[in-house]
């Protein structure tokens, strides 16, 4: 392993090729489970004895706990060290799937294990990343994020297929857990022996309790956001009144303490100054409201074609592996792209017209539909999301200053998570207004309609048949309006990209790099 001479800095050959491992591994396992999850749903509804509601319940919390622990992860780096946050991180993550696997029976606890869970994912990923960069030469460090890169596109992509390998070709989706603790563990066990010699940079001046103390408010105040939404879903926002004005009071409450006291901190966790900065709120605005759109669309894409069409978790899981043909190689273009000066504007606007383009294509659908008919709008959505991460991250940091961009960028990313729990759960709210409308538009007396199920009716003579007919129907007329109305939205968002400024032009060197692929993180 000559090689390894050229690229670590300490580590011999073999020990580096196994950190390289280990990392990588632990970085495709966080990611993994935010995608795998998502396909086997319904097999979770059904092993909880609960309803579909009740999973994307714990997918959403999942979620918005990972974007959370984001936030603070930067924090616990500096004051413990990237390698004990790491080890720490894994350990916990491996324990809440332990946890999750105990507490199927009982969904309380079983949420509570989905949340920790997320909030360990969240804090793995920024502590190993600049743990894996401790470790190679400075000028091979591009090659560490190049790397680390690879797993991007895994919760839109390959996470589905695995998650559905498990749940049908293995026939227990609880595998998944069990790799995830395995995996875990084996992570922070090879991390502590390889590094146990390796003393941590500990910032000492960190007030660890206060910046804490202040995060949990945070933490309780978007938890209870997106518990608003979990309980609206449930009762699809038109009962569970006082629930509601409950959850919306303590979401007020939480905000106004963590207010109040991140402006006292030495060190803010949120730096609200950076929303000075031209772009940058705008620029999160947009990609929290696309990542709001590609979020759906992929639960709703997979939660449907398993109920209405009787996919399984696993054939509709093969559907989404397209979008990594192009997502990688047209991400590597678009930061070429950008680096030769290209205005990001011209490369978003694209995304979006081709999310947009997708999206239309998808909601055109006849039935019945092929299995392979199905596979070609999947190359484009892939194709849109190598475009959009890379461009609006440069667009929305293009005018913050160097020194505060790696802030910046957790900001951005708790923001975009946070967004895509909340999506898992408005988009399932939104398709359940959709399928009313179409209900209610199928029974309505009209001439059109009578002449639609008369000769149906007048084959079976069966009321409950019938029924079942006009429900079938209504959900894939449900599912085209749904990717019509979201291709509308993109196309909106292709527009208004336009009303943001071009980024500053400066060289950028491998800290721009580091920042830019953290910001890529979904």
């Amino acid at each position: 392993m000559k090689w390894a001479g050229r690229y670590s800095r300490i580590l011999p050959g073999p020990q580096f090729l196994l950190l390289n491992l280990a990392l990588g591994a632990g970085h495709f396992l966080v990611l993994l489970n935010a995608g795998a999850y998502l396909p086997m749903m319904p097999y979770v509804s059904a092993s909880l004895g609960v309803g579909i509601s009740y999973a994307v319940w714990s997918q959403s919390d999942y979620f918005t706990a990972m974007g959370a622990a984001l936030l603070i992860a930067n924090t616990l780096m500096r004051r413990f060290g990237p390698k004990n946050t790491a080890i720490f991180a894994y350990l916990l993550f491996a324990a809440s799937s332990f946890a999750a696997l105990l507490s199927i029976s009982m969904f309380p606890l079983y949420l509570a294990a989905r949340v920790i869970q997320g909030f360990a994912a969240g804090m793995c990923i920024i502590p190993s990343f600049f743990l894996l960069l401790e470790y190679y030469n400075k000028g091979r460090q591009q090659t560490a994020i190049s790397l680390w890169s690879l797993a991007q596109f895994v919760p839109f992509s390959v996470g589905p297929a695995l998650g559905g390998w498990f749940a049908y070709e293995w026939g227990d989706w609880r595998l998944l857990f069990v790799l995830s603790m395995v995996t875990a563990l084996s992570v922070a066990l090879v991390l502590w022996a390889l590094l146990a010699d390796w003393e941590d940079e500990i910032d000492h001046s960190i007030r660890l309790f206060r910046s804490l103390s202040v995060f949990f408010i945070f933490f309780a105040a978007v938890l209870v956001f997106q518990e608003f939404f979990d309980v609206g879903l449930l009762s699809d926002m038109s009962s569970r009144v006082t629930e509601l004005w409950g959850l919306f009071f303590a979401f007020m409450l939480f905000s106004w303490l963590f207010w109040f006291g991140n402006a006292e901190m030495k060190q803010p966790l949120l730096r609200f100054s950076l929303f000075s900065y031209p772009n940058y709120a705008y620029g999160m605005v947009l990609l929290s409201m696309a990542f709001m759109g590609i979020q759906g669309a992929f639960v709703q894409y997979i939660i449907r074609f398993q109920q209405i069409d009787g996919y399984t978790a696993w054939h509709v899981g093969l559907l989404l592996l397209p979008v990594f043909v192009f997502s990688k190689p047209l991400s590597l273009f678009a930061q070429w792209r950008i680096k030769q000066n290209m205005d990001p504007r011209i490369l978003a606007s694209l995304a979006f017209a081709m999310f947009a383009s997708g999206f239309w294509w998808i909601s055109g659908y006849e039935r019945p539909a092929t299995w392979e008919s199905l596979l070609a709008p999947q190359f484009l959505l892939g194709a849109a999301l190598g475009l959009l991460f890379v461009a609006m991250t440069a667009l929305t940091l293009g005018h913050v200053p160097k020194p505060k961009q790696l802030h910046a960028v957790n900001v951005l990313n708790t923001v975009r998570n946070l967004a895509a729990g909340l999506a898992i759960t408005v988009s399932d709210i939104g398709w359940d207004r959709l399928l009313d409308v179409e209900k209610n538009r199928l029974v309505t007396a009209d001439v059109s309609n009578s002449q639609r199920f008369a000769e149906f009716f007048d084959r079976s003579f069966v009321t409950h048949e019938l029924h079942e007919k006009i429900i079938h129907e209504s959900a894939w007329l449900a599912f085209n309006d749904f990717y019509y109305f979201l291709s509308i939205f993109f196309l909106v968002l292709a527009i208004c990209v336009w009303l943001a400024s071009p980024p500053v032009k400066t060289k950028q060197g491998t800290d721009m790099r580091l920042v830019e692929n953290l910001g890529e993180e979904p």
